[in-house]
């Protein structure tokens, strides 16, 4: 009988051990589906805020009325102020016409009527070089001179460079011959070469000179020799020579006092050539280098009767280029040098 109620005791044990265990799995399950779902709601109430923020943002951007209006308009975008430049005086000048511009940006120095009608004269050649180095890349190639341009030239006493009829010089010798001693023979011989004529290549001439924005500028012929309809201004003429020198070909041309150009059956010594500009510094024994550290480095005469002494020349100072062209310094010989002496006079200006 004890050990019967001994028994029924352990039973009633173990039968309260197992409750408890199914009671603890049961409370463990319960804290972990509470917790999942408190994780849950927390992640709803986050995306619901989140989602709210981004309405709210995409309403104000695309003018939702429930967005409020702000007062500040947009920021103004800042336009740089350009760097100044120095203006300097074109007292005691005998050009009558003169402009000098920064290179870099053709910022105005100094305008002397410098934006009136003028006759470029030999000024004109930069044109003839830069269409010449545009449309004949090969310096290499030779290319044989007319006979028939030379009694035109004779009879206008146009200045040459000494090439002889049937004549072949490469492209490079005549480039020289252009810009060195101002030859109208090597101009014509490349006019013909590059625009089929004469007529044809002031053509092109043209063309060129509406591409770059120079409306006050026409061309007749691609030498300067004087024609009542072929003008220019300064300022066409320091925007031509801006775009010039952009071409190594034609700086390194323009900035050559001396140049021998190579050997052929007529000239079998080949022809010394002086620039003009920098032959008459040389001459009248004026140096290139100004008191003010100014470098005049190269340019492009021009004179006739009509339009008296011109020159389109460049100069370094400060580790800057400027551009000057003068025009109508009205004396009676091309071999004078009143043009050269503006420049000095206004290159060593600078400061």
């Amino acid at each position: 009988m004890a050990q019967k109620k001994k028994n029924k005791r352990r039973r009633r044990q173990f039968q309260q051990k197992v409750i408890l265990s199914v009671l603890l799995v049961i409370i463990i399950g319960l804290i972990g589906v509470l917790g999942y779902q408190m994780q849950k709601n927390e992640k709803k109430q986050t995306d619901g805020n989140a989602s709210a923020s981004s309405s709210v943002s995409s309403s104000s951007l695309v003018g939702d009325s429930s967005a409020p209006i702000s007062d500040s308009s947009p920021e103004e975008e800042i336009t740089p102020t350009p760097e100044p430049v120095q203006q300097i005086s074109s007292d005691d000048l005998n050009s009558q016409h003169a402009l000098l511009v920064r290179e870099s940006d053709l910022a105005e120095m100094m305008n002397l009527g410098g934006d009136e009608r003028i006759y470029p004269a030999s000024m004109t050649k930069i044109m003839t070089a830069l269409l010449t180095i545009e449309n004949l890349p090969d310096l290499n190639e030779t290319i044989t001179v007319p006979e028939d341009i030379f009694e035109e030239l004779t009879a206008q006493d146009a200045s040459v460079a000494g090439f002889n009829p049937y004549e072949q010089p490469t492209v490079r010798d005549l480039l020289y011959g252009v810009l060195l001693p101002s030859g109208a023979d090597a101009c014509e011989t490349l006019a013909r070469a590059v625009g089929g004529s004469e007529e044809g290549f002031v053509a092109m001439m043209n063309q060129k000179a509406e591409e770059l924005g120079l409306t006050n500028t026409h061309f007749e012929n691609c030498t300067g020799l004087h024609n009542d309809n072929h003008y220019s201004t300064c300022r066409d003429i320091a925007v031509l020579m801006s775009e010039c020198l952009k071409s190594d070909t034609f700086r390194e041309i323009v900035t050559r006092e001396v140049y021998t150009t190579e050997a052929t059956a007529s000239h079998p010594e080949g022809i010394t050539l002086y620039d003009t500009m920098l032959h008459r510094f040389t001459s009248y024994e004026m140096s290139t280098t100004l008191e003010n550290g100014a470098v005049i480095e190269g340019g492009k005469t021009g004179f006739t009767d009509e339009a008296g002494q011109c020159l389109v020349s460049f100069a370094e100072y400060g580790g800057e280029e400027y551009i000057l062209v003068t025009a109508e310094a009205m004396t009676d010989s091309g071999s004078a040098v009143d043009s050269i002496a503006d420049a000095s006079t206004v290159y060593g200006r600078l400061q």
